[in-house]
């Protein structure tokens, strides 16, 4: 590689020269990552991604020639963006499935974990990115590791997105979930220097900016070279993180730039595992699958012929339209002997001499054929059917149908390339989940406050350090007492008898699954329509919809200025009418035989009272 040496304090000579041991393990990554970058080129998968990546962004049938027209109606970007809003567009949550019934204890606080954890990383924003890689490149990658800066110094368990032309694996692993077996996985990026300064506090400083690197995979995407304007901007090296195991299984990680060895995790951990269950932090999503190989097909690879055939057909269109506007011409000779036909051009205003004006003819143009009009409209409806993406599902009219049962139906089958799509995303991210997870058990010991969103947001005081000791539980068959009870471990003295007894714990261990929302559409609108119509259907306990659920949806979906259902019925309940008061005249006496005759009941013969001189206002007993 060829290194500019700005500042000349990192000199190689001022460079303090590594042991033999280290510098026979960074040419031993920098083999593995020439070896893995190969293999990529050899399936031509760098040129296959940058054909890929300007067919998305209209880089396609460039010009010929000047008579060229160079069309491109791009049907892949509308395509690929109406489907990745299908994905992304919808709510999530997860789920977490105890493996015991003494995980399901902890099911719930764990959920809320990994919610908590999705949404610290911006879960919508990166898979939006993870899902344009996979859909316009054919694989997304996932690379999750533990970020201790996060949080105030809490540390987070993070997830990012890497593209595909940045990672590097064994070319021996057929699939992409069978990662695992590989013997490498490597992500090679371009650093700035600062970083290496900032991560690596020994050796970073020692790191030089390379302005040319023979295996680089920014080369792989023509946009992605703005920091090489001009040696002096460039302040970039090359980092290789290079995963392996050893010979015991267990996984550890080299960092390698300038041939240097910054970083080896065996050093830095001291015995302590780099990862739980020594796995690869990386997951692979392929978009559709290709035999022998993990890396997947692209939906723009699929639509590649038709957007070349529709250029085509409108490339003869405009052809065909240019020679109407600027047609041949037959000149004869009695023109002129002097008369340069080539001037006659269709400029506007312009004076040609001619001896004889009478002596030139046009060539009317043939009218364009009827089979390349229909021809382009039938490319059109195989971009739809290669894309799985119906012309209902983009908001057209579907034809002649109109009931709204029927359009649902269309609206199903049209979904059922995107379900697949989402099935196995969330297959993938269940895998993520699981990493995440490992790092939540070895990483996070701090107890803090997580918020719980959901239609009654609250807040919820967890300790993730409580799921590495959960009470390992054992069938009870005592009648009377409960179902399950913990395992103990006893201690013994010599006579025999136990001394203490000590609950025996092990680490909470889940399925984690990823939930979206699939199937029919969930538009506010479609969903609007559907409650309408719920709300005429009846059972005997009552309607399937009611009155204030409708109100609630258009409410708090919608945003309509309809105020609570109980406000409501405040304002519309009528006034109560006070307690009539009893007449304060009446003495005390008259008033306790009045309640004791109320409190009497009916139909038993009540003892007549004697009559008592009552005064009145006017001062006369009665």
């Amino acid at each position: 590689m060829t290194i500019d040496i700005m500042d000349q304090r990192n000199a190689a000579a001022d460079r303090p020269q590594q042991s033999p041991e280290k510098q026979a393990l960074a040419n031993r990554v920098q083999t593995l990552f020439r070896a893995t970058y190969e293999s990529k080129v050899q399936l031509g998968l760098p040129s296959k991604w940058r054909e890929c990546d300007n067919y998305k962004q209209g880089r396609q049938n460039p010009k010929q020639s000047e008579e060229h027209p160079g069309s491109v109606t791009n049907i892949i970007h509308p395509a690929i963006e109406s489907m990745i809003s299908d994905l992304v567009g919808r709510q999530f949550n997860t789920s977490a499935k105890g493996w015991e019934p003494s995980d399901d204890m902890y099911s719930e606080q764990t959920q809320n974990l990994m919610d908590f954890v999705l949404y610290r990383n911006r879960f919508v924003t990166k898979v939006n990115v993870s899902e344009h890689d996979r859909l316009e490149l054919g694989t997304c990658i996932i690379k999750v590791w533990f970020d201790s800066d996060e949080l105030d110094g809490r540390g987070l368990p993070t997830f990012e997105p890497i593209s595909p032309a940045n990672f590097f694996i064994d070319p021996k692993v057929p699939a992409a979930h069978l990662l695992q077996d590989g013997e490498v996985a490597i992500h090679a990026v371009p650093r700035p220097l600062s970083y290496f300064r900032k991560k690596f506090k020994q050796w970073g400083q020692y790191v030089q900016r390379e302005t040319s690197v023979p295996y680089d995979p920014s080369d792989t995407f023509a946009e992605d070279k703005s920091d090489e304007v001009s040696p002096e901007t460039s302040q970039r090296a090359l980092l290789l993180e290079c995963y392996m195991r050893d010979e015991e299984g267990k996984l550890y990680c080299v960092h390698v730039a300038n041939n240097l060895v910054l970083e080896d995790s065996r050093e830095v951990l001291k015995g302590k595992k780099l990862q739980r269950r020594n796995r690869y932090p990386f997951v692979m999503i392929p978009c559709y699958l290709k035999r022998g190989t993990a890396w997947g097909t692209s939906d723009i690879e699929m639509m590649m012929p038709t957007q070349d055939l529709i250029n085509e057909l409108d490339d003869q269109i405009r052809m065909n339209a240019r020679l109407s506007g600027n047609p041949q011409i037959v000149v004869g000779q009695g023109a002129g002997k002097g008369f340069d036909f080539r001037k006659w051009t269709n400029k506007p205003g312009l004076r040609i001499p001619m001896r004889d004006q009478t002596s030139w003819n046009i060539v009317p143009p043939q009218n364009v054929s009827r089979d390349v009009i229909e021809r382009r409209a039938k490319a059109f409806q195989e971009a739809d059917m290669i894309s799985g993406r119906p012309d209902v599902n983009r908001g057209e009219s579907p034809g002649q149908v109109t009931a709204a049962s029927a359009i649902i139906a269309l609206q199903q089958a049209g979904q059922k390339g995107v379900v697949h799509k989402s099935k196995m995303f969330k297959e993938g991210w269940a895998d993520v989940m699981e990493l995440l997870y490992d790092e939540i058990l070895e990483n996070w010991d701090d107890e803090m406050w997580i918020r719980i969103d959901g239609e009654t947001p609250d807040y919820q005081f967890v300790n993730p350090a409580n799921l590495k000791n959960v009470p390992r539980m054992v069938a009870n068959d005592i009648e009377g007492e409960d179902s399950m009870k913990p395992l103990t471990d006893v201690e013994y003295g010599e006579e025999g008898l136990p001394l203490s007894e000590k609950p025996m714990t092990r680490e909470a261990m889940f399925d984690f699954q990823l939930n979206i929302g699939d199937g029919l559409p969930s538009d506010k609108a479609f969903i609007y329509q559907t409650l309408l119509d719920l709300t005429k259907v009846s059972y005997q306990d009552g309607p399937a919809v009611t009155r204030a659920e409708l109100r609630n949806y258009l409410r708090n979906q919608l945003g309509l200025p309809i105020e609570d259902d109980s406000q409501a019925a405040e304002q519309l309940a009528p006034p109560q009418a006070a307690p009539a008061a009893m007449p304060s005249a009446i003495p005390p006496e008259l008033l306790a035989l009045l309640q004791q005759a109320q409190q009497m009941p009916q139909g038993v013969p009540q003892e007549q009272p004697q009559a008592m001189p009552v005064a009145v206002p006017g001062g006369l007993p009665v």
